[in-house]
């Protein structure tokens, strides 16, 4: 968005045209002041040339962009939550169906896609779809960026071939770790806990990932070093959860203050949580929850358990 926004916004007028669409919504969140600038400078431009406005270069279609400035709440993400939250309403998830396609933006159909997806679509027009798909492994096709955090020797932004093996990008790219690390969240707060010692038997692609019971996602890489303690990382997740849910369904809004709680009292105290009741409440949140925020939590918890028991195992019962 903010190095090659040109790319982002072509591959929405192709999208638009393709579609019949006239109007292209770009929702940043307000913690993205730079891409919000380019994006801005980059749509004026356009404008200037032609390329942009009503009855493009004679064509006959019309197009045009609205940008909005969001304000970093992180159940935006979620599409319909987004959609609610452009049109002025308390962003809540939407129970579907309706989908967005269907009825979204407005009660108009919708698609809603990412920066990722969007900026490949001049590639895959001008090139072809073979050739996209010849990048990549599997159903996983294309590139993947993936933002490398401070405990590496060199951290940043690197795009990768999907199937690139992680352990290129984590030793190669990255570096290495410039102090011992147990584990990295990878793709986000609901990413897969990946322990250092399966990096090797990881590619960056989705079905490597889901077959190994992790979660590639949007594939940052937060480091968690040997000196943190991972029960207090888990209480970071649910709190992260309670914080950003948007209310309205109940396992996300109640199971995550309720997980939050436990947990650090289980830190502050001699109460040591019942397993069992833990895993029932991990279980609901995952089933029960009607957006991947509250049911994307249990699977970082879940890895954390699986893989780091014997830490995590004087604080339950």
């Amino acid at each position: 968005m903010e190095e090659r926004p040109h790319s982002l916004l072509l591959g929405m007028i192709l999208a638009g045209y393709i579609i019949g669409a006239r109007h292209g919504v770009l929702y940043i969140r307000g913690e993205y002041p730079e891409s919000i600038r380019a994006q801005r400078a980059a749509i004026a431009e356009i404008r200037q040339a032609g390329y942009i406005g009503d009855n493009i270069l004679g064509s006959g279609f019309s197009f045009d962009f609205k940008i909005i400035e969001a304000q970093g709440a992180y159940i935006c993400g979620e599409e319909t939550a987004l959609l609610s939250s452009i049109e002025g309403q308390r962003p809540e998830v939407r129970v579907r169906p309706p989908y967005p396609t269907q009825q979204g933006l407005f009660n108009q159909p919708t698609v809603v896609n990412n920066v990722e997806t969007l900026a490949s679509v001049p590639f895959v027009l001008q090139h072809g779809g073979a050739a996209y798909a010849a990048i990549g492994r599997g159903r996983s096709t294309g590139t993947k960026l993936v933002c490398l955090d401070g405990h590496f020797n060199q951290p940043g932004l690197y795009e990768v071939d999907m199937g690139t093996p992680l352990a290129t990008v984590v030793h190669q790219l990255g570096g290495g770790f410039r102090h011992p690390v147990k584990a990295m969240h990878i793709g986000g707060p609901l990413g897969g806990l990946v322990p250092v010692h399966k990096i090797d038997a990881l590619t960056v692609d989705f079905e490597s990932f889901a077959q190994n019971g992790f979660l590639l996602g949007h594939a940052s890489v937060v480091c968690i070093p040997e000196s943190y303690p991972l029960i207090q990382y888990i209480e970071h997740l649910f709190e992260f959860t309670a914080h950003e849910s948007c209310g309205k369904c109940f396992p996300c809004r109640i199971g995550s203050t309720r997980g939050a709680e436990m947990l650090h009292k289980a830190q502050t105290s001699d109460y040591r949580i019942d397993r069992t009741l833990f895993d029932d409440l991990v279980e609901t949140l995952e089933i029960g929850s009607l957006c991947a925020l509250g049911g994307g939590l249990p699977l970082p918890v879940k890895n954390a358990l699986m893989y780091f028991e014997g830490e995590l195992k004087p604080y339950f019962t």
